[in-house]
This record gives structure tokens, C-alpha cells and sequence, in this order.
């Protein structure tokens, strides 16, 4: 699945490839960026397999999925009796990764507090497992990922400045799939190919409005929202053929939204702000969070688009007190 997912026709994309394949033979720390189901797991793992930890293990974790207490005992590991319910040692993501590879998706979730302990660990290559005061010594390669601005991040107090600059040695943006859209059709057949196989369900074709749908649509959640749609096609699919009738209505849901939305009359400077922050928002979103790129898109500095974006915060925090 992998090699196709990361065959393209896309300069932007190729170019992402590249600079992962040279810095898959380093050891420096990666920071992958891009929106939510662009494939970044699958981006780390070509990283690992391209690099001399391939024979190693490959342990991904996604920051978002545990709160800060269960993340520390998750990553770092914990002695019997360290806390209530640790009825056994239990080793962590860390001491897994040792000799490999350790991913850590959505790491714009990490605490504070769990920043600086991931801080010291990355400068020590050492870890201590709850409850222990015995230091383990470790060999393990850190590749991170966010669909977020962690610049921002910074810049908003979320976000350790010395954390991010020790977890993005290198920065690779992995491009939207609606800005590759000459991969569009060997997706569409791949994620075809696999739903006939794992289903058991012989497809011979599709109507026209489908391919056409398939091949225009802009994929707001990516690879992931692209495979869940042939997915949902192939199964529905009558006699083999994919058809119009069992396209997702959800594909349509903020148009339809807009249009049953009742006027309302609001002061011109409040509708202004409110079209300029939708539009910056999507405009950052459209660049995969890269703020550098975003500013030049936009014509203004870094500068004043991060006082923007503080601005529209500040404001979203006035209106809820």
C-alpha cells in the first residue's frame, strides 16, 4: 500500500519525498506537516525504511488519543506499584522504540509539563520509567507530526520554544491531495483494487457523474476522506457498477448548510472581521500551516499575520466572557 500511496506525479510531492529520503540516512529529528489524512504515518514509516534503523521497530503513538498522566506512563513506562492500577512494571513507547524509530503524531497535544520531560529526554537519550529513579540509556530516532501551526503554537504560549526548534531539525510539508490532483486517478483505482479484495465485491465500472465527481472533488480530509468515499462506492455498488445514487451526501453538507442558513443582518465592520479571519484560516489551512508561504499568499509579513491570528483569538475570548 505504501509504495503506491508514495508514487507521484507531483513535483511538490516528489520534492517531499526526496528531502525525506536524504534525511532518512541522518539521524536528526524530522517534523512532518500537513492537514489531517495527507498520509504523514505513512511518510514516517517510508522515513524508517529508508533509513539504517529499517531492521528496527517502527512504534507510532498519536499524542491526541491519551491525557497528559496516561501519556508520560505511556511514552516513559512505570514500575509495579508507582501509582494506583500499576500492578506490573510495564515498559514504555521509548524503551519499544529502542533501535528504531519513535513517531509521534499530533505532538502540538503534548503539555507543558510533558514537553520539558520530552525535552530532556531528547537531549539525554535517557529515560527514567515512573516510579524509578534508574536512568535507561536509549538509541532511537524521533520523526513528529501536526496538522497545526506549532509556529503559532509557539507564538501563542502553547508550545515550548526550545521544544519545537529540538523537534524540527528538518521540516517536510507534505502537500493537500487537491493540490496533486494528477494523482487523483491511480488513487482512485488503487483504493478500488484493495475494497474489491477486502470485500470480496467484483467491480466493472463506474457512471460517468461518479468519475467525474471522483476527479473534481477537492478532498477536504485527503487520502483518508478519498479511500472512505471508493470504499463506501464499491459496497453499494449495483451489479458492479458504481453509481451516482451512492455518492456521501456529507460531500455536500456545508453547501447545503449555507443555503439553509436564515439571513441575518450584522454592522459592516463585524461582517469584514469576520470574512477576514474565515479567509487568512483557509488561506494557512491551503498551505498545509506553513505560515512563511501563507504570509506570501496573502502579501503581508509574518509578522502581521501572526498579530492577526492573535487578534482573532483575543477576540474569540472577549466574546465568550
Amino acid at each position: 500500500m505504501e509504495s503506491v500511496l508514495l508514487t507521484t506525479k507531483n513535483k511538490a510531492y516528489a520534492r517531499s519525498l526526496e528531502i525525506a529520503k536524504k534525511a532518512a540516512r541522518s539521524h536528526v529529528n524530522l517534523l512532518l506537516v500537513g492537514e489531517s489524512g495527507v498520509g504523514k504515518e505513512v511518510f514516517a514509516r517510508f522515513i524508517h525504511n529508508n533509513s539504517p534503523r529499517a531492521k528496527g521497530p517502527f512504534i507510532p503513538v498519536n499524542c491526541y488519543s491519551f491525557s497528559d498522566g496516561l501519556m508520560e506512563s505511556e511514552l516513559f513506562g512505570h514500575e509495579k506499584g508507582s501509582f494506583t492500577g500499576a500492578v506490573e512494571s510495564r515498559r514504555g513507547r521509548f524503551e519499544a522504540a529502542d533501535g528504531g524509530t519513535l513517531f509521534l503524531d499530533e505532538v502540538g497535544e503534548i503539555s507543558r509539563d510533558t514537553q520539558v520531560k520530552l525535552l530532556r529526554v531528547l537531549e539525554s537519550k535517557s529515560i527514567e520509567r515512573i516510579g524509578s529513579n534508574q536512568s535507561i540509556h536509549l538509541d532511537f530516532r524521533l520523526v513528529s507530526a501536526t496538522n497545526t501551526d506549532l509556529e503559532e503554537c509557539v507564538a501563542l504560549g502553547g508550545l515550548r520554544e526550545d521544544f519545537f526548534y529540538r523537534i524540527s531539525t528538518i521540516v517536510i510539508r507534505i502537500p493537500a491531495l487537491r493540490e496533486r490532483k494528477e494523482d487523483y486517478e491511480a488513487l482512485i483505482h488503487f483504493f478500488i483494487s484493495q475494497t474489491e479484495k477486502n470485500h470480496g465485491i467484483n467491480i466493472r465500472g463506474m457512471d460517468d457523474q461518479v468519475f467525474h465527481f471522483l476527479m473534481n472533488y477537492n478532498y477536504p480530509g485527503n487520502v483518508r476522506e478519498l479511500r472512505s468515499i471508493i470504499e463506501r462506492l464499491v459496497v453499494l455498488s449495483d451489479e458492479g457498477m458504481m453509481t451516482e445514487e451512492s455518492l456521501p451526501i456529507c460531500t455536500n453538507y456545508q453547501l447545503r448548510q449555507e443555503k439553509e442558513k436564515p439571513f441575518e443582518v450584522k454592522p459592516l465592520r463585524e461582517k469584514r472581521n469576520g470574512f477576514e479571519e474565515t479567509y487568512i484560516r483557509q488561506v494557512i489551512n491551503y498551505y498545509g500551516g506553513d505560515m512563511t508561504e501563507a504570509a506570501k499568499g496573502l502579501q503581508i509579513s509574518r509578522r502581521q499575520l501572526f498579530n492577526k491570528l492573535s487578534g482573532f483569538n483575543k477576540q474569540d475570548l472577549e466574546e465568550k466572557n
